[in-house]
């Protein structure tokens, strides 16, 4: 029954009319993108590159969105101009990622392929937390809206596993680049958001940056998001490590992402303490990784991805809500941008470059101990934000 009330709630809010387009965009978007996680490693692996190589390319996908999220929300924000924002990042990204398949038929390979990480990073970095900023001030449901991007990330990464296997690892690309004119067009329908600017932006701003409560926030965002984006760039290694092939790949992540679906959904209906669904999220992510660290079973270690996906879930939605309300209306996507890039965009350059270390040097099975130790820590920071313990942090 339970099922369901959240399978019908979730259709009731796809087909509303006030906010299916965002549907469309969450849709498209990460059933586009999903390939650029789970299958980008392995088409290093194949062109040559180490695994130092690929977790400096790994490193500088997040580095260039770092420094150019703040950029893309003040923008978005001082000009009123989200909806442009949306289009010029998806277009230039759409076209920038042909430049992968095209380094692999070159001698400076590893220098195109920087390249193409750099542009298709700058690029891409406004679209998720600009947004997500839209949704949370037009009033939509932000858990239908990512639960229906979930769902589509998982379907996506099976049949792009399929089409890998047909066609090649370039055609992750080529997905991408073509679910991206899809993209576009769904974000051409959208409306701009009325702006909504305060009388003194310099002020809110700081009021912002200096928040001790959005500050641990940002903490413990680099703590997960640097945990979950490492293994989810190295699980198509793993998988491949664990069973020879890269069949599984598809399988694991359909089973996070419909996880995460179902876990955004129950959130969506549910009057929770998003301070105690931050720490689950971050406790979650820390058991899923330590049991892929120990395990050499094949069922178990694609079954634990149900656990992997609720802690992503929980974790998101949390901390998406949580900095719509630190953050002042005038900075609602430079309060997303922040928390993408600052917080967990730190987290997963140090993710990135720590985990190509770790597996040159001890091994994918390894890596995951590692950052499931890393997500523990994370769990007790998050602790912070239990009442008595933020009264006497001075936190809200």
């Amino acid at each position: 029954m339970i099922g369901d009330s959240l399978f019908v709630s979730g259709l009731g809010s796809l087909f509303d009319a006030d906010s299916y387009r965002y549907h469309a965009v969450y849709l498209t978007y990460f059933a586009a993108s999903n390939g650029l996680v789970s299958f980008r490693n392995a088409f290093f692996e194949d062109v040559g590159l180490t695994g130092s190589q690929m977790g400096l390319l790994g490193a500088l996908l997040v580095a260039g969105g770092l420094v150019a999220q703040p950029v893309w929300g003040v923008l978005a924000d001082r000009f009123s101009a989200t909806r442009a924002v949306l289009l010029v990042g998806v277009a230039v990204s759409g076209l920038g990622v042909l430049l992968f398949p095209l380094a692999a038929h070159v001698a400076w390979t590893f220098g195109v392929l920087a390249v193409a990480t750099l542009v298709v990073s700058v690029f891409r970095a406004p679209i998720v937390p600009v947004a997500n900023s839209m949704v949370l001030s037009q009033g939509v449901e932000y858990g239908h809206v990512r639960a229906v991007g979930s769902v589509a990330f998982g379907v996506g990464s099976l049949l792009l596993g399929w089409i890998v296997a047909g066609f090649g690892l370039d055609w992750v690309f080529y997905v991408y680049a073509l679910g991206m004119g899809f993209v576009f067009a769904a974000v051409w329908t959208l409306s701009n958001p009325r702006a909504d600017l305060s009388p003194d932006l310099r002020r809110d701003a700081i009021r912002l940056v200096t928040d001790r409560g959005f500050l641990l926030l940002l903490l413990v965002a680099s703590l997960v998001a640097g945990s979950y984006s490492a293994g989810d760039a190295f699980l198509s290694v793993y998988l491949r490590d664990l069973t020879g092939g890269d069949a599984t790949t598809g399988l694991a992540w359909l089973v996070k992402t419909v996880a995460e679906a179902v876990v955004f959904l129950a959130l969506a209906g549910a009057d929770l303490d998003n301070r105690a669904v931050l720490a689950g999220g971050a406790g979650a992510t820390a058991a899923g990784y330590l049991v892929l660290g120990v395990t050499t079973a094949v069922p178990l270690a694609v079954g634990i991805q149900v656990l992997s996906g609720a802690g992503v879930a929980l974790f998101l939605f949390a901390a998406v809500h949580m900095t719509h309300r630190y953050a002042p209306t005038a900075l609602a996507a430079t309060g997303q941008a922040l928390l993408t890039s600052v917080g967990m965009g730190l987290g997963r350059i140090v993710g990135q470059l720590g985990s190509g270390w770790a597996v040159s040097a001890a091994g994918v099975r390894a890596l995951y101990l590692v950052l499931a130790g890393t997500a523990a820590i994370a769990t007790l920071a998050s602790l912070g934000f239990q009442p008595r313990l933020a009264a006497l942090l001075n936190l809200r």
